[in-house]
């Protein structure tokens, strides 16, 4: 079907460097055409229409409402970047337009780098936030009467993504595994045990006691009978079946909602995974949202590496501590295991990386452990991360089929060592990636020599110790 033309002098311009800034080009060129406007680069052509100008003189001088420069340290040195804004700036000149050129600011590009033709104007700053960077530009060319279209076709917009983006290019029907972070409670505790305090009892905290529990008003929760290790303390109070606990039916006595029996039930399965954690020797390290993850130290571990199966039958081996020679830094993973119940009982793996200097202190400044923490894990790619969970869980299980977690002295939770799979109907085949890896772990390592050689945390991706 024919498309209406474009009308004149519509379109936003996008100036940038090639390739370098083509990641960027691409999300602000189908940003901006999300909310109506015509855009167009050299990496999208125009969005949100159908006529293609393939001289980009001629985009400029006859189709632009406005020329978005992004200025960045690649830009500034880019000759066709530097051509484009410079036609843009005559163009500007000569039909007299008021801000017809809009800087950007792309990344640490020093201000005083501008060239002086664009020194002095007000350069929108996306170099820490690409978000908040996008709604000040937004703002501006709503003020300045950038036309846009209210209807853009989504569809259109849409198509467009994929045949740029090559989302559908390489999709084929063939399954595939999923391995997500889910592991399943193979055996749940059938019920939870209320206890009433004895009146006149002695002061009692969880510490004292040997399994995980709850303490609401006059009421103790727990998988275990209490006062058969506490004579005296506890009266026995009633045991519910789990399931109708987690309903809300606690009894009028108790009073207990849906709400927190859910959050009982939580906090003693996070008791107890926390109690099993620390029963493997492993150093416990709390998190600002309260909860916490659990690692290795290098004493406990040394160097050697933890070899897994993971549950599509790959075999493989990771070590969970490892050593910055230039940082002078330990690296640990360290995950939360978050329980969650309800229809379905499992728990949630959350990955941590933290780091010591001595291989067993986690480090406590903030500042340093967040730059150390981006540098550290920049190219660390889904199956690196998947590994360090296998092994991981190998580590907790001894390489078994489940975890044993104690909930009382006559009961002990099954959680799976593998994390559940999921069966995707079709298979995304990256170019140029080799789908039929022989070595899975060996493969993994490789991730940690891609590395950019101008970042300067470009060593922390170094595992184990030398020699």
């Amino acid at each position: 079907m024919t498309q209406p033309a474009v009308t004149q002098q519509n379109l936003i311009f996008l100036n940038h460097a090639n390739p370098e800034d083509n990641d960027f080009t691409l999300w602000l060129g189908a940003r901006l055409a999300s909310v109506g406007y015509s855009v167009w680069s050299d990496v999208t052509k125009l969005i949100g229409g159908e006529i293609f100008w393939d001289n980009i003189e001629v985009a400029i001088r006859q189709h632009s409402a406005k020329v978005v420069s992004i200025f960045s340290r690649a830009g500034a040195q880019k000759n066709g970047f530097k051509n484009e804004l410079s036609l843009a700036l005559a163009v500007e000149k000569k039909q007299s337009l008021t801000d017809f050129v809009i800087p950007l600011r792309l990344d640490a590009l020093d201000f005083s780098d501008f060239p002086p033709e664009i020194i002095r104007r007000n350069a929108i700053d996306f170099s820490s936030a690409w978000q908040d960077g996008l709604g000040r530009l937004l703002k501006k060319l709503e003020l300045d009467g950038a036309p846009r279209s209210e209807g853009l076709d989504a569809d259109a917009l849409s198509n467009w993504s994929k045949a740029l983006l090559k989302i559908d290019a390489d999709i084929v029907s063939k399954e595939e595994p999923a391995i997500s972070n889910w592991l399943e409670v193979v055996r749940p505790p059938p019920a939870i045990v209320v206890s009433r305090i004895s009146t006149g009892a002695s002061a009692i905290t969880p510490e004292l006691l040997p399994w995980p529990v709850e303490f609401k008003g006059e009421f103790v929760y727990s998988f275990a009978r209490l006062e058969r290790r506490n004579a005296g303390r506890f009266e026995q109070f009633n045991e519910l079946d789990l399931q109708y606990f987690l309903s809300g039916g606690s009894g009028v006595e108790l009073s207990i909602g849906r709400q927190d029996a859910h959050n009982i039930v939580v906090s003693l399965l996070r008791q107890a995974w926390d109690r099993f954690a620390r029963s493997r020797g492993l150093q416990k390290k709390e998190f600002t949202s309260g909860r916490a993850g659990y690692f290795v130290t290098l004493g406990q571990q040394g160097t050697s590496r933890t070899s897994f199966v993971g549950p599509t039958g790959v075999a493989g081996s990771r070590a969970l501590i490892g050593y910055s020679q230039k940082r002078a830094v330990n690296w640990h993973y360290a995950p939360e295991l978050l329980p969650m119940v309800g229809k379905t009982n499992r728990f949630s793996i959350k990955p941590h990386v933290l780091f010591s200097e001595d291989g067993d202190t986690p480090i406590t400044d903030v500042a340093r452990a967040h730059r150390l923490r981006r540098g550290f894990c920049k190219n660390w790619w889904q199956d690196r991360w998947r590994d360090l969970m296998l092994a991981y869980l190998a580590y907790l299980s001894g390489r078994k089929e489940s975890i044993e977690v104690p909930l009382s002295d006559s009961f002990t939770l099954l959680l799976s060592a593998k994390p559940t799979i999921y069966i995707s109907p079709v298979t995304a085949v990256a170019p140029g990636i080799e789908q039929e890896r022989e070595d899975d772990d060996q493969l993994a390592d490789e991730a940690a020599d891609d590395l950019d050689d101008d970042e300067e945390d470009d060593d922390l991706l170094e595992e184990g110790y030398p020699g």
